[in-house]
């Protein structure tokens, strides 16, 4: 049987197969004859997954196999909603409330006497047995009823679904990592798959929000626990680095590390820190409509590499470093993939010093010595995966007495601008993408950039005032981009927005968008097996999206930007005469779309 293949992508399916059971090169270079086998198999199940790729078929299955216990998420007692934030694979869901233990959870005469106790030492005044007591009652008596669930679309699956399930159940199963949100389960419904981790507090805190806060606590307060410092950025990196190294050694990477994916379950202490998205590297391909200048390290790394891909995770804590060091990130954000992709290879990293002229040594040889690419390294007979233990005998973690009054130096009010810029940028530009893709059709987005080249004239990049202008011909959302102009810097009229990068992102969101609106009229009505009744789909066409990105909008609005004004006629049209409706078959009607009709 002769089966089409690309070279190419048979080596990267089979350096995959061989990551999972060769930590370094050494081990790679055993092959006995059962792990031949294992890659084949491993090889021959990714070629037939990539034939039915894009086709309806692809859909039409179970994704997670091997548990014990049923796999959809209407089984699951789960309720997706509240608060959400933009993972680079997916939506995270980070309070979803769990039906079942809430209606399970009643409270027994024990928790009964606790509150009474409890709230009678709260009136007497004895704060401290009050604190106890409700502590306890906290930690022993309330059910679980809050999860994080990472949501991922099925297109992004990189393996077929008995060896995904298999890699699942492996993360969910393993031992616990430090500072690493658990994998406690994991559910599906026709368009994603939910992994499900343990809770955070209701207090979580993102570790960008707790530096800001940490370095605008100075104001008005002398306290010695106040404030952002470098000694607080090496206990930050230190503990990554402890999560990182015990990673390694089994063979595991995170794969896109960076500080929007970090939280803190309390404010007042690093050691609540957890870690999301571990793992999800090897799972899912990383898509185009990530957040916007979360991560200036380059996701896609050379896949023929037989071992897992370690020096991307010590890429990714170098450039938290330097950004907490220097409060910038280490590249501009308005750089070309090109240009990103050569900062890469190089290692390198350019240190202002009129901008932090504290900065010890030590921690720039720190980040210098992460990024130094293998090339220029001095020949060593340590793994790769136990690479993270060098760096964590770095000297910048035993400074001499000399050094510790420049690391322990608060940052000034230049630092902190700096950062502040920083931390603004990145929710700017989200906000400038969010808009576009609720206004503006793939077809409109084209020729929006296709005139952009133009008036460009050779030049990869444009500027904001001459991108605006163009833009409000499409669509008229210049009150909206008012409020993000400053989201590729603060001179408007200095070419600094990449043509080709922004485009392509603006693309992404776009198509998530879409789908994410489409799938929104499916879960409301409960129908997690993408097919749902023509009247339903129609009621469920004309509701309020529930995740507003721009301003308040009908789903038929975001989908047909251009013909708001006939949505109801187009609402009859996309359903046509039909008694049900399926969810592939509403997206190959939409511009967004790259699924292959079904004849």
């Amino acid at each position: 049987m002769q089966i089409p293949y690309v070279e190419r992508s048979v080596k990267a399916w089979a350096a995959q197969a061989c990551s999972t059971f060769a930590h370094s090169r050494d081990k790679a270079n055993i092959m006995t004859a059962a792990r031949v086998r294992f890659v084949v198999q491993w090889v021959l199940r990714c070629l037939s997954e990539l034939a039915i790729r894009g086709m309806p078929d692809f859909f039409d299955r179970a994704f997670l196999e091997g548990f014990d216990h049923g796999t959809q998420i209407n089984e699951s007692g789960i309720q997706l909603s509240g608060a959400v934030a933009h993972g680079v694979y997916g939506n995270i869901w980070l309070h979803a409330k769990d039906k079942s233990t809430l209606k399970s959870a009643q409270p027994s005469p024990r928790a009964n006497a606790f509150v009474a106790s409890a709230a009678r030492a709260f009136r007497e005044g004895r704060t401290r047995e009050f604190a106890t007591q409700s502590s306890l009652l906290g930690l022993r008596e309330v059910p679980k009823s809050e999860y994080v669930v990472c949501s991922i679309s099925k297109t992004l699956c990189k393996l077929p679904p008995d060896l995904m399930s298999r890699r699942i159940r492996f993360l969910i199963e393993m031992d616990p990592i430090p500072y690493v949100l658990p994998l406690r389960d994991a559910y599906e419904d026709y368009e994603h798959i939910h992994l499900v981790y343990d809770s955070l507090s209701p207090n979580a805190l993102c570790i960008i929000d707790k530096v800001f806060e940490d370095m605008h606590s100075t104001e008005g307060d002398e306290s010695e626990d106040r404030g952002f410092s470098e000694r607080t950025v090496q206990q930050i990196i230190w503990r990554l680095l402890t999560a990182t190294k015990e990673a390694h050694s089994r063979g595991l990477v995170h794969g896109a590390l960076r500080m929007g994916c970090c939280y803190l379950n309390g404010a007042e202490s690093l050691d609540t820190l957890q870690i999301l998205e571990f793992g999800l590297a090897d799972l899912f391909e990383t898509p185009a409509a990530t957040p916007p200048a979360a991560l200036l390290t380059p996701l896609e790394t050379e896949r023929t590499d037989p071992v897992p891909q370690y020096r991307r995770d010590l890429q990714c804590i170098a450039e938290i470093t330097y950004l907490l060091l220097m409060s910038q990130p280490i590249a501009s954000l308005n750089s070309t993939a090109e240009e990103l992709a050569q900062r890469s290879r190089r290692g390198t990293a350019c240190f202002d010093f009129a901008a932090r002229r504290s900065t010890t040594e030590n921690a720039k040889a720190f980040v210098v010595d992460i990024l130094r690419p293998t090339a220029f390294k001095k020949a060593s007979k340590i793994q790769a995966c136990h690479e993270v233990a060098v760096h964590m005998n770095h000297r910048w973690f035993y400074p001499d007495p000399g050094s510790v009054g420049a690391m322990t130096e608060l940052y000034d009010m230049v630092m902190m601008r700096r950062y502040d810029t920083w931390r603004n940028t990145l929710r700017l530009r989200t906000n400038f993408f969010k808009i576009l893709a609720d206004h503006m059709s793939l077809y409109r987005i084209a020729q929006l950039w296709d005139t952009l080249t133009v008036l460009a004239d050779g030049n990869p990049k444009v500027s904001w005032s001459t991108m605006v202008p163009e833009i409000f011909k499409h669509c008229p959302v210049l009150h909206l981009l008012q409020k993000v102009n400053k989201a590729f810097g603060e001179s408007e009229d200095v070419a600094v927005i990449p043509i080709r990068e922004t485009h392509r992102s603006m693309e992404a969101w776009r198509r998530k968008r879409v789908r994410e609106v489409i799938w929104q009229v499916f879960s409301r009505a409960k129908a997690y097996n993408g097919t749902m009744s023509a009247e339903a789909c129609a009621d469920g066409l004309t509701s309020k999206v529930l995740h507003v990105w721009s301003r308040p909008l009908r789903v038929i609005d975001v989908l047909l930007p251009t013909l708001a004004g006939e949505s109801s006629r187009r609402v009859s049209e996309l359903i046509g005469l039909c008694k049900t409706v399926g969810f592939l078959e509403l997206l190959t009607r939409m511009d967004a779309s790259d699924v292959v009709p079904a004849r």
